[in-house]
C-alpha cells in the first residue's frame, strides 16, 4: 500500500472532476453552539444495574453545526451533570474540547499532518458522553463510607429501533450524492465504530466503509522509511489498517491484534442525496478532526483489496471503477479517467 499513498500525497494538488470541500474542526467557532436540556429517558436515581425511572432527570448538551456544499454535520456532545464536589470545586462544564497541537507549531503532533495525509488535519474537537437511550445517576456509599457519584448508559447496539437520544455523535445529512472522508480520533477501539443508515437502522457493512489508521502507543506511530541522518522520507510512511473496515468494526487491528490504544485516521464511505448517516462509538468517544466531501457519482465499487494491476484508485485513497470520474492510480501509475 506504501506506493499508492506516496502517489497519493503527491497528486493531491490534481483535483477531480468532481465538486470537493473541506471542513476543519480547528477552525470552527465553539461559539456557535448551541447547548439545550435532554430529559426522555434521563434519571436521578438507579443502581449499576439499572436506572430508577420514578426519578426524573435533565441534563445539559451540545450541539455543533457545519455545512459545506452537499452535505451538513450535526456533532452532538453530552457529558455526566457536574458532581456536587465538582460544583464545590467550582469547576463548569466542559462540552468540546479542541485538542492536538496547531499546524504550524515548532513540534506539532506527528498525525495527520504529515504528506501521506489527504487532506491533513491537526486539532480534533472531543466531545464527551456515551451514546445511549437511557442515562442514569445517583449517589452511593462506598466501602469507606464515602459518598460517590455514579453515571451509567444503556448502550446502542445493531438491531435497536431507534438511533441514540444522547452521548457523542455525528450525522452526515446528505444533500448531494458523493464521497465522504472523515478525519477521526478514536479514544478506546476495543469497541466497534458503526456508520449507520438513519432510514434504515442498520450499520453500512464493514465493505462500503474504507480505514486508512494509525494507531497511539507513547506517541502516534506508523512505519516509515529513514534517510542516512534518520529523519523520515516524506510520503514513505504507511498505515497500520488500510482496506475495508473488519469485519467486527473495531478500526484498529495490528497484526490480527485489538489493542485498546487510542487511533487516529480516516473513515471512507459513500453517501446518497437524501439520506443521514450517523457515526458513533457506542461506548466511548469520537473526535473530529474535520471531513472532505467529494460531491458527484463515485463510482466506488466493491473490488478485491489486493494491490494488482487491476485495482484503481482515487485520490482518498478508496478503490473505485470504471465508472468514476477524476484522477485515479492504477499499477503505480496516476491518470485521469473520464
Amino acid at each position: 500500500m506504501k506506493k499508492i499513498f506516496t502517489l497519493i500525497s503527491v497528486a493531491v494538488a490534481a483535483m477531480s472532476v468532481q465538486a470537493q470541500s473541506i471542513w476543519k474542526a480547528a477552525e470552527f467557532d465553539l461559539s456557535t453552539a448551541v447547548e439545550t436540556e435532554l430529559s426522555e429517558g434521563v434519571y436521578g436515581g438507579g443502581t449499576a444495574e439499572g436506572p430508577d425511572t420514578s426519578i426524573p432527570l435533565t441534563i445539559k448538551t451540545s450541539t455543533i453545526t457545519a455545512t459545506v456544499d452537499g452535505i451538513t454535520m450535526t456533532g452532538l456532545s453530552t457529558p455526566n451533570s457536574l458532581s456536587k464536589k465538582d460544583v464545590e470545586d467550582g469547576k463548569t462544564q466542559v462540552y468540546w474540547e479542541l485538542k492536538g497541537k496547531k499546524a504550524d507549531d515548532e513540534n506539532p503532533n506527528d498525525a495527520l499532518i504529515t504528506d501521506v495525509c489527504t487532506p491533513q488535519f491537526a486539532q480534533y474537537l472531543m466531545p464527551k458522553g456515551n451514546p445511549g437511550f437511557q442515562h442514569w445517576e445517583f449517589y452511593e456509599l462506598n466501602s469507606d463510607g464515602d459518598e460517590v457519584f455514579r453515571a451509567y448508559d444503556t448502550f446502542w447496539e445493531p438491531g435497536a429501533t431507534a438511533m441514540p437520544a444522547k452521548g457523542a455523535y455525528y450525522k452526515f445529512a446528505a444533500t448531494t450524492s458523493g464521497s465522504l472522508r472523515v478525519a477521526i480520533y478514536g479514544n478506546k477501539n476495543q469497541n466497534p465504530t458503526y456508520i449507520v443508515d438513519e432510514a434504515t437502522l442498520t450499520p453500512l457493512t464493514p465493505d462500503k466503509v474504507q480505514v486508512s489508521i494509525y494507531y497511539q502507543n507513547t506517541g502516534f506511530a506508523y512505519e516509515s522509511q529513514k534517510d542516512e541522518e534518520g529523519n523520515v522520507i516524506p510520503g514513505s510512511e504507511k498505515y497500520f489498517n488500510v482496506g475495508p473496515m473488519a469485519e467486527d468494526y473495531v478500526l484498529q487491528h495490528t497484526n490480527g491484534v485489538t489493542q485498546n490504544r487510542p487511533v487516529l485516521g480516516y473513515l471512507d464511505f459513500d453517501v446518497e442525496a437524501g439520506k443521514t448517516y450517523w457515526l458513533f462509538n457506542p461506548k466511548s468517544q469520537i473526535g473530529i478532526y474535520g471531513f472532505y466531501f467529494a460531491s458527484g457519482t463515485t463510482g466506488i465499487a466493491n473490488v478485491k483489496a489486493e494491490l494488482d494491476s487491476n485495482v484503481r484508485y482515487n485520490l482518498a485513497g478508496q478503490m473505485v471503477n470504471e465508472n468514476y470520474k477524476g484522477v485515479v492510480i492504477q499499477n503505480g501509475r496516476k491518470f485521469m479517467q473520464k
